[in-house]
């Protein structure tokens, strides 16, 4: 599935240019200048900041102009100017009343929620039809217009071949639009509010107060007599109030009633989705609703709280276990399922695999459908990520991962510093070379991306547990180093949601790896469970981390909580993490030290069978229970001392330990079909060839001189006859010489 704009019939790659601010105030010259610098770095479509905001609606209906409105009908007329197309960013979380003092014209909300007090709460109400109809008729006069000058692009299954203008052979065509940006749900107060989230508990505990009465430690007689004293976190512990790891392991009152207010939100912005699709296509179906489920990526946020300056009120917002959203339950109801990436650590550290990760998600996500990326470049708000990592390498990253176009946050007048126009010329040549690569490459690759392991989202600890729970980031890096690791061995890695595995695709992979969840215990999961058992029944192969209530209730494999000691596998290994156990069975892969006990135990055969307590069946498959956390291990920011009580004996964190541990067992059933074996290399491999991305300051030497060879950068050096990989760059390569060059581009 490709996307392909018709505007100059290169994969569709936008930038938003813009905010409610400016260039409203700027001046025409400004516009025309970054329009050029628009088109001239690759870009074929610009996204305007359009929200429903009451100007708009003026426009429509009198002619007036507001600055505003005048200075955005002259970009989209500069856009075309300047060989680009435009579209819009058409709906926002609250309907942007942020910043009042900035974007004097006011949001339409069409119904808005209410506050305790009685006061307009200034936010959708999502489930409201007035609010949903309110947003069909902004889409609508926009789109009657000025949809004439959209972007539109052709969608469908592309063949190599040289006629790039023979595009309209069957394929689909399509006006991409941000539908919804930064989608949150907030409750409403009022008695039509409140009598709906009653409702909502009262078919999630299936009418039974008494559960619900354990769980918030209340003592009532029926749903009706719950208020918002007892059932919104807020109200009844506080605003700044967030719970604790202890409330998790005790589940406490205040986990419960945050659990509740979080699913709640997940279930309403699922009917939203549901509903507003084909609202906003009733009048134009020829719309491909690409919302922005994130602007700060998903679960592997920056935990702004740590890193903000005093004039960041809104950081909170950037973790996704604040908001309530389950992007991947939301993919079925929209065209492309995206979010904006972030290469950064929770920390704020730049790392690229960050956005590798979260697209890998995405990839997940759009099976069968348009994949188009998200990426943010810029001067970060909280570090100059892009001092370290280049817009070559993440765009590399991302082509490996199977995009079809990208969307990226953009170009001048934005708050939080995606001043894209404002970065210097080194970084400018960097993306500018980086888009050309990737509009060829796009026309060389021919099929999906190989499927070989799979990685569990921690999808109840991703919804429902903040960095302000004890340990919290921690725990998310574990699936964050599992990614990282597992390509560095060189497999292809799919981060999977219980969504897919419930519809039956653990069938495509070979190994599923479950990283932490502390929350897993939060939400039923029989039917996921099941298909987990039945996989393994059949050849699949599990590994899964300490105090992992999944293998528990799949595998009847529970270890027993240790202290944190070093464990041994070939090298004594210092042992990271926040959680670590020992296993009194299986069979002993790794040990700790000081006859600590099993530290990685393997399970298969007859006693993974008694265990599971079913019937042993050959070629069933295995189950390596570790007792401490290795991605976490593996992506820590710091490496410990030798422990004090180990005197002067020789080890080290895993990251320098030499370890072969993870790759002997994932060996064992698998070789990475890329053929690379290196930290920092990451591949992405397809039907015809594959893309390398070098993460590395330093230079790689390719592992053999391919037929093709498409690098990034028009020089590079070589060695006995082998390419070289510069530091921070992708090249794609290939030994397919069956099709014609890439200057084919034809839809069927």
């Amino acid at each position: 599935m490709q996307l392909i704009s018709k505007t100059d019939n290169r994969p569709y790659m936008n930038v938003i240019f813009g905010n409610f601010y400016s260039p409203a105030f700027d001046n025409e010259e400004f516009v025309d200048k970054t329009m050029g610098l628009i088109r001239d770095l690759g870009f074929n479509s610009v996204m305007f900041d359009t929200k429903a905001w009451e100007d708009f609606k003026e426009r429509f209906e009198t002619g007036a102009l507001s600055q505003y409105v005048k200075m955005q009908e002259y970009m989209g007329g500069s856009a075309h100017r300047h060989g680009l197309a435009y579209n819009f960013l058409l709906l926002y979380l609250n309907g942007d009343n942020l910043y009042p003092h900035i974007r004097f014209s006011p949001p339409i909300f069409g119904e808005e929620t209410v506050y305790l007090d009685g006061r307009p709460g200034r936010w959708y109400k999502y489930w409201s039809k007035k609010a949903q109809i309110s947003m069909k008729e902004h889409v609508d006069r926009i789109m009657k217009q000025y949809g004439q000058g959209c972007e539109r692009c052709l969608t469908g299954e592309i063949d190599q071949g040289k006629d790039r203008q023979d595009m309209n052979n069957g394929a689909k065509e399509v006006i991409p639009v941000c539908s919804m940006w930064d989608p949150v749900v907030a409750p409403s107060f009022d008695k039509e509010g409140q009598k709906r989230y009653l409702d909502y508990l009262r078919e999630l505990y299936k009418g039974d107060i008494k559960s619900l009465n354990h769980n918030y430690e209340t003592e009532l007689e029926k749903f009706d007599d719950l208020t918002p004293k007892e059932y919104w976190y807020s109200v009844r512990f506080g605003s700044d109030s967030f719970y604790t790891e202890e409330d998790v392991k005790k589940r406490s009152p205040k986990f419960w009633v945050w659990r509740d207010n979080a699913l709640w939100k997940i279930h309403e912005l699922t009917l939203y989705f549901e509903k507003i699709g084909p609202m906003l296509k009733e009048n134009n179906p020829e719309l491909l609703l690409c919302p922005d489920m994130s602007q700060w990526g998903y679960f592997l946020n920056i935990y702004g709280r740590t890193q903000q300056d005093i004039d960041n009120e809104f950081s909170d917002l950037w973790d996704t276990a604040m908001r309530g959203i389950d992007i991947y339950a939301l993919a079925p109801y929209v065209d492309s399922c995206h979010f904006i990436t972030v290469p950064v650590t929770p920390d704020g550290y730049p790392d690229s695999y960050v956005v590798s990760c979260q697209h890998s998600m995405m990839r997940v996500m759009n099976q069968g459908k348009p994949f188009i990326g998200g990426i943010y470049w810029g001067r970060y708000i909280y570090n100059d990520l892009y001092a370290l990592l280049s817009p070559s390498e993440i765009i590399g990253s991302m082509t490996a991962c199977g995009i079809d176009g990208y969307t990226c946050y953009g170009m001048n007048g934005l708050d939080d510093g995606g001043v894209m126009n404002r970065m210097d010329t080194h970084f400018l040549d960097s993306l500018r070379m980086a888009n050309e690569w990737f509009s060829q490459v796009i026309c060389l690759r021919k099929g999906e991306k190989k499927k070989e392991i799979a990685i569990l989202f921690p999808s109840e600890m991703a919804h429902l547990e903040p960095y302000e729970v004890g340990n919290n980031k921690i725990r998310r890096l574990d699936l964050l180093g599992w990614y990282k690791l597992c390509c560095d061995l060189g497999y292809q890695v799919d981060v999977i949601s219980n969504h897919e595995i419930e519809k039956g695709t653990l069938a495509e992979y070979k190994v599923l790896i479950v990283p932490s969840n502390d929350c897993y215990f939060a939400v039923d999961h029989a039917a996921m469970e099941k298909e987990i058992r039945s996989w393994v029944c059949k050849g699949g192969v599990l590994l899964h981390g300490p105090r992992d209530l999944l293998a528990e209730n799949c595998f009847g494999i529970q270890g027993e909580e240790c202290e944190k000691k070093p464990y041994h596998y070939g090298k004594t290994i210092i042992a990271q993490g926040e959680a670590f156990c020992r296993y009194q069975d299986g069979k002993e892969i790794a040990s700790y030290v000081d006859h600590g006990g099993c530290c990685v135990a393997k399970y298969e055969k007859l006693e993974l069978a008694q265990k599971m307590n079913t019937k042993y069946k050959s070629g069933m498959g295995a189950v390596y229970s570790f007792g401490i956390q290795i991605g976490a291990s593996y992506a820590a920011k710091n490496i410990p001392h030798v422990p004090y009580e180990q005197g002067n004996k020789e080890m080290y964190p895993i990251i320098q330990s030499g370890t072969t541990l993870v790759k002997d067992i994932l060996y064992h059933y698998m070789t990475p079909v890329s053929g690379i074996c290196e930290r920092g290399i990451e591949t992405g491999v397809f039907e015809n060839g594959m893309v390398v991305v070098n993460h590395r300051s330093i230079p790689y030497v390719l592992p053999e001189k391919y037929k093709i060879e498409k690098y990034q950068y028009s020089f590079h050096a070589v060695q006995n006859g082998n390419g070289i990989l510069a530091g921070h760059e992708a090249v794609w390569v290939s030994n397919d010489t069956t099709g014609d060059d890439y200057g084919e581009n034809k839809i069927k």
